[in-house]
């Protein structure tokens, strides 16, 4: 990742943070959604330079970063923040310094805490009835979370989820794809 966007939250008394990263995240989602390439992944990656896991926060800043400027460009994420532009402080397209020694990956965690959609997936799979998985589940022990996380609604299916962010440090640049919310399981990106 050579470019970068930072992204600050500016909230006050009557707009809080976790609504702004809410809207916030909803656009960068829908913006990633628009420049998605063919196999369905972005060009651009997300990190969270104020990630704190023992604080369960996400911070106050949000960083937009690509391989070449031209993705950020192609983003115009002005254009899809525009309804946000007096919470928010956006800077122009910078370079990433060039002495950078840490990376990070940053990933989406999915707890298994909803028995009846464990359910439905399970019945998916294996082709049976719902409450044949519904029983197959009995005595299942739900999952809890500790890690920072963004509440999100899914805009096909209208249902309320959080997003749950994790963070792993490591010593050298991975390569690889990010989805749709600036994510990966594999890749990193250069903390700074």
């Amino acid at each position: 990742m050579k470019f970068y966007i930072d992204i600050t939250l500016l909230p006050d008394v009557e707009v809080g943070l976790h609504f702004l990263w809410q809207r916030l995240y909803q656009q960068i989602h829908l913006a990633l959604v628009d420049v998605q390439g063919a196999t369905g992944t972005a060009p651009l990656a997300v990190s969270f330079p104020e990630y704190d896991v023992e604080m369960h926060q996400l911070g106050k800043k949000l960083r937009l970063l690509a391989d070449d400027e031209k993705y950020l460009d192609k983003l115009d994420i002005q254009k899809w923040l525009a309804r946000l532009t007096d919470y928010l402080h956006v800077t122009k397209v910078r370079e990433v310094p060039g002495n950078i020694t840490t990376f990070a990956r940053f990933k989406r965690l999915q707890a298994k805490s909803n028995v009846e959609r464990l359910a439905r997936r399970k019945a998916r799979r294996e082709g049976i009835s719902e409450t044949e998985a519904l029983n197959k589940l009995a005595g299942f022990k739900e999952e809890k979370l500790r890690a920072p996380f963004i509440n999100l609604q899914s805009l096909s299916s209208g249902r309320n989820f959080r997003l749950f962010v994790a963070k792993e440090e490591v010593g050298q640049a991975v390569a690889g794809d990010f989805g749709l919310y600036g994510l990966s399981s594999i890749a990193t990106v250069p903390m700074f």
